[in-house]
């Protein structure tokens, strides 16, 4: 397990790059929204533009790959919710925020890093599938069932409306479906377009990675420690172990589908969840609290994640 710590540690470490650097005052805040916004808005688009381009599309996307990755992130929304509710004493808007931060994962600035550090190349095929509906799939399920269940939420047919149009306009979304334009019709772009495409793509996570890392700064655990405890329990164990079960015991998947899948369940909560608790103004601190706790124990889960592939289930 020791060998995992020390192949994933280079991740982490850029994150702890990201975070001394602000936290020492070497680098300025302000770094952090900078370093996010090129990764989000240019980057990673990049990266998923170039990941789809030329993606085996049948490969990718398999539906029962998708099933054991989805059906323990639901789950993991569903109980998050529940347990907010009943007990934790939340408002309905706030159970979903928090059922959200449950169900979220950091699939692509942290899950891509960590895959292809500890497995290799072949599992990204299976994580792009993934990866391509997580986002707008997810992010439809929160928006609608927060606007269904917070007293002052919209109509359901306008819900659908923003949450459609919000996911088209992502610059994740265009990336993806760019890609797969090009894919589906085999226009390529010119070499030297797709010299500059890697070159961008190549700068991805690592920036995003160093953003995380100073964006850490400005977050602290509130009182809420409990509540993000229990946010990074279904997050960092529950979801993994359902996702296992189900490509490993049920679907017996082949072992590189099985690498992508666990791998990116076993990821902490995103800035995406953040992001969603301000859009509504629902369980801010929680989320901010959960990404916090989560990332940091992320360090040892997800080595544990990675030992049961190599060493238990996969040899």
């Amino acid at each position: 397990m020791l060998t995992i710590l020390v192949t994933v540690a280079p991740v982490f470490l850029l994150i702890a790059i990201g975070y001394g650097g602000v936290r020492s005052g070497y680098l300025p805040g302000a770094v952090a929204d900078a370093l996010n916004a090129y990764a989000v808005r240019i980057a990673v688009p990049v990266l998923l533009f170039r990941a789809l381009e030329r993606l085996d599309l049948a490969a990718a996307f398999s539906p029962p790959l998708l099933v054991g990755f989805y059906a323990g992130a639901f789950t993991c929304f569903v109980i998050g919710l529940l347990l907010a509710r009943r007990i934790f004493k939340r408002r309905p808007g706030e159970a979903v925020a928090v059922g959200f931060a449950a169900m979220f994962s950091n699939s692509v600035l942290l899950g891509l890093a960590i895959l292809e550090r500890s497995q290799g190349v072949e599992p990204l095929t299976a994580a792009f599938g993934i990866i391509a509906l997580h986002a707008p799939l997810l992010y439809a399920v929160g928006m609608v069932t927060m606007e269904l269940m917070r007293r002052d939420g919209r109509p359901l047919g306008e819900t659908l409306r923003v949450a459609g149009r919000s996911i088209v306009v992502s610059p994740l979304m265009i990336g993806i479906l760019a890609g797969a334009i090009v894919n589906l019709t085999g226009h390529w772009l010119p070499e030297p377009a797709m010299a500059a495409v890697d070159m961008i793509a190549q700068t991805a996570i690592p920036v995003a990675l160093v953003g995380i890392g100073a964006a850490m700064t400005r977050y602290s655990l509130s009182t809420n420690l409990d509540e993000a405890g229990m946010v990074a329990v279904l997050s960092l164990v529950l979801h993994p172990t359902i996702t296992f079960v189900l490509v490993h015991h049920i679907f017996v998947l082949p072992p590189e589908m099985q690498r992508a899948a666990v791998t990116l369940a076993a990821m902490p909560p995103g800035m995406n969840i953040y992001l969603f608790a301000v859009m509504y103004d629902r369980a801010v601190n929680l989320a901010a609290s959960a990404f916090l706790l989560a990332t940091v124990a992320s360090v040892f889960t997800a080595t544990f994640w990675i030992y049961v592939l190599n060493h238990i289930a996969l040899g």
